[in-house]
């Protein structure tokens, strides 16, 4: 798929539906069973490469995702800060993800009715034109500096654009992924309460089917699994995998 695709009910042409069946559909039987890393009631982790497992899954919901962007991404932060900084110093110059040295195309995430892909300002040649970009805040009111001041989520949704604010920057991280509660997991990691706005923003229903299929670390499944929705990921990192598992063996506390 190159160059600005034709497209039919927003679904580049080479995703057209089948007259009388779904838009997702198996591309191919399965060859054998697929055994996920990790499951519990409504959430599955599978170890492997999505272009291999998405097909073999059943018609999602929202596909929720941040793929690599094929920029070939290293962090490089600061992490020899002195004075009252010294104390929440984090050593998270993580190593960059498998795939990001590769342009993305995005062909293989058009497995729901609903589609939102982190990045998709790096694809926008390969996506079909949208009224809706959800774009990320990440100064939330503070000073630029050398890090982007924000992240754009291209959408298929039948909704305004929107801004949704929260502070991250370097050591500066609001929420539950502020320094002070804990260390971070993923070098492209995103707020759980941005994945809980953008779940919510999807008017999706209880119950219904989420996937990411590069994962991460997990806040996409575990937003999910708060918000009460079902919830599949991928990786093809293990090691990302077993933090995604670790996190939903984590209970959230009802201090309601």
């Amino acid at each position: 798929m190159r160059g600005v695709p034709d497209t039919a009910g927003g679904l580049p042409r080479t995703l057209h539906a089948i007259p009388g069946q779904p838009i997702y559909r198996r591309a191919r039987e399965k060859t054998q069973e697929m055994k996920p890393y990790y499951e519990e009631p409504g959430i599955t982790i599978y170890h492997g490469d999505c272009r291999e497992i998405l097909p073999q899954l059943d018609r999602a919901d929202l596909i929720l995702t941040d793929p690599p962007y094929g920029i070939n991404y290293r962090s490089n932060h600061n992490s020899s800060r002195r004075g009252k900084w010294a104390k929440w110093v984090r050593h998270e110059n993580l190593p960059g993800i498998q795939g990001d040295d590769k342009p993305l195309d995005p062909e293989h995430l058009f497995v729901a009715d609903k589609v939102v892909i982190f990045g998709g300002n790096y694809c926008s040649d390969k996506l079909p034109p949208s009224r809706c970009w959800i774009v990320w805040d990440k100064r939330d009111g503070i000073g630029p500096n050398n890090q982007a001041d924000c992240e754009m989520a291209w959408t298929n949704l039948n909704k305004p654009s929107r801004i949704y604010r929260h502070l991250w920057s370097g050591l500066l991280r609001a929420g539950e992924e502020n320094v002070s509660k804990s260390e971070k997991l993923h070098p492209h990691q995103k707020p759980l309460a941005l994945c809980r706005f953008i779940l919510q923003y999807a008017d999706m229903p209880k119950g219904a089917v989420v996937v990411d299929p590069y994962c991460g670390c997990g806040s996409t499944l575990r937003a999910a699994k708060d918000m009460g929705f079902r919830a599949i990921r991928i990786d093809i990192e293990e090691k990302y995998c077993q933090k995604a598992a670790t996190r939903m063996a984590q209970e959230v506390l009802d201090l309601s």
